[in-house]
């Protein structure tokens, strides 16, 4: 790999974990913070959107910021707007847990939140949520796929080929055996109950950073 392209790499690594550690915040925090949360999740997107060259993820970038200075009742509205997708009380429109998108009865806590249980395990991770929060939940999925990154980056900014390699590796496996595999159905899901710009820039950016590929 020649010097500048890996210099464009490294910025499309440290691009991307801020954009997954946004988005992490994003569904960890919950409506009640997104006061806190939208500001530094639009900077993510535009930054991963400039790096990557995906133009279409800019304009939702600069659409989230328009609505990190709104009132307090637009924030009470986006708020009840976030718990109607996400959390209930009735029904979550957007459940977003892997389980329920393989499950006939659309439940959680089942075995593919063992299987990702398995894959943080491999790295002694544990979910901070565990026992009150289901492993599959999208915001430890994101938090878990930074980590494998940020270890990656570091390997190569030290010349450890082979351990960037295995953690390229592990980023992969993790994303062919479980986001890849439900984030198009959560995407859509959001796509059919809302028309709000917030969340509907947040499927977009799930699906643009699903399509990535970082193996050397």
């Amino acid at each position: 790999m020649g010097q500048s392209a890996e210099l464009k790499s490294l910025e499309q690594l440290r691009s991307t974990i801020g954009f997954l550690l946004g988005l992490s915040q994003f569904f960890a925090k919950g409506g009640e913070e997104l006061a806190q949360t939208l500001d530094p999740l639009s900077h993510a997107i535009s930054s991963f959107a400039e790096t990557h060259e995906l133009n279409h993820l800019l304009v939702d970038g600069q659409n989230i910021a328009r609505f990190t200075k709104y009132d307090f009742s637009e924030f009470e509205s986006m708020k009840y707007e976030f718990n109607r997708l996400f959390v209930g009380p009735a029904s979550s429109k957007a459940p977003p847990y892997e389980s329920v998108y393989f499950s006939p009865d659309r439940l959680v806590m089942q075995e593919q939140t063992l299987a990702v249980r398995k894959m943080y395990n491999r790295e002694q991770l544990a979910s901070s949520g565990q026992g009150h929060e289901p492993d599959d939940f999208i915001g430890t999925e994101l938090e878990f796929m930074a980590y494998l990154l940020s270890r990656a980056m570091r390997a190569m900014q030290h010349d450890k080929l082979a351990q960037s390699s295995y953690y390229f590796d592990l980023y992969e496996e993790f994303c062919n055996k479980h986001t890849r595999l439900w984030w198009k159905l959560f995407a859509q899901a959001i796509n059919q109950a809302t028309t709000h710009p917030v969340f509907l820039a947040v499927s977009r950016a799930l699906l643009s950073v699903n399509q990535l590929n970082f193996k050397l």
